[in-house]
């Protein structure tokens, strides 16, 4: 079979994909991160909320060396429509076909199991993938940013000027913090604002809301867990209501020490105009600088066009590294 799915149990399969997946890195992506094997295994065990994505590797011919990787995804709790696919081909096996043969695949499956949708990314840079995926009838549908806070390089004055500026705005409520797992009473409270991520503004992709509840944010928690993931959460809570209006999240890991990974950072609508976002993501850094010093770097990911955020990220030091481009195939 050319497609070969990998066991997060198998070692030789996982160190095949990150061979692939670091080579093709340093040429489509030098300023990436490089994939670690054990991360990665943990991940395709655990995914984000312990529904992973498959990883195959691609052999055009039985017995020979791979030449690819593919990552593909249906979400079951919502987006039924939708597949995702990642697709890598080793820098040494490039303009052989294998690319085609990889796609016409992820095409094939997601038509078995009745989606009518694919997504597929690339750098907004590279014309050669742009092209590629037009010629299958992709379109650009949306794109994101990513953007790094170097922690030597942050203006602690400034920082500390915003900050004291966003707790008059945000005089209303009361910053609380934990670390997994979260008592589930709380993370029930969590729910709403979590979904408040939905605001977030995505392009021309054909999408529906995701679907959250208490069941799904613990799986996220387990997920995480399985992963061996420190997660920092900080949520705001208005003081009068209790309800709690704000949170942001950075995940971190001991094999990868010296960087932090922003997860979501949401308000809801009831809540905004107070500068939550910003007294939250600033009391992160802080609690970080106490319990992870040996940070270097955070890199976070915005939609593009998400100017609120953007300014919030800009405002602390972010600074933008490239951005990525979404396209969309309708079957």
């Amino acid at each position: 079979m050319p497609f070969l799915l990998v066991d997060p149990d198998d070692v030789d399969l996982i160190d095949q994909a990150v061979g692939i997946l670091n080579r093709s890195r340093m040429v489509d992506d030098p300023d990436g991160f490089p994939t670690h094997p054990t991360l990665l295994a943990r991940s395709l065990r655990y995914g984000w909320d312990l529904e992973p994505d498959e990883m195959y590797l691609y052999s055009p011919v039985d017995g020979e060396a791979p030449a690819g990787v593919l990552v593909l995804g249906f979400p079951s709790r919502d987006n039924l429509h939708l597949g995702w696919a990642d697709i890598t081909v080793d820098p040494e096996q490039r303009r052989r076909g294998h690319g085609s043969a990889i796609l016409e695949e992820v095409i094939r499956r997601t038509r078995n199991v009745g989606r009518t949708t694919i997504w597929l990314g690339a750098a907004e840079d590279d014309l050669g993938a742009k092209a590629f995926l037009e010629s299958f009838g992709f379109t650009y549908a949306s794109h994101d940013a990513r953007r790094r806070q170097v922690l030597s390089e942050v203006d602690a004055d400034a920082v500390a000027r915003l900050y004291a500026e966003a707790e008059v705005a945000a005089h209303a409520y009361v910053l609380e913090r934990g670390t997994l797992p979260t008592p589930p009473d709380v993370l029930e409270e969590l729910v709403d604002v979590t979904a408040a991520i939905n605001d977030a503004p995505m392009g021309d992709l054909t999408f529906t809301e995701e679907l959250f509840d208490l069941k799904r944010l613990q799986d996220i928690e387990e997920a995480a867990a399985g992963r061996q993931d420190q997660v920092y959460r900080i949520w705001a809570r208005h003081r009068d209501s209790g309800a709690v209006g704000g949170h942001t999240l950075v995940a971190t890991n001991p094999l990868q020490p010296h960087l932090g990974r922003q997860g979501d950072t949401a308000v809801s609508r009831d809540h905004r105009g107070h500068r939550l976002g910003l007294l939250l993501k600033i009391a992160m850094m802080r609690w970080l600088a106490e319990v992870e010093p040996q940070l270097e770097v955070i890199e976070t990911w915005n939609q593009a066009d998400n100017d609120y955020m953007i300014r919030v990220n800009e405002a602390i030091g972010y600074r933008l590294n490239r951005v990525f481009a979404m396209y969309e195939l309708t079957l």
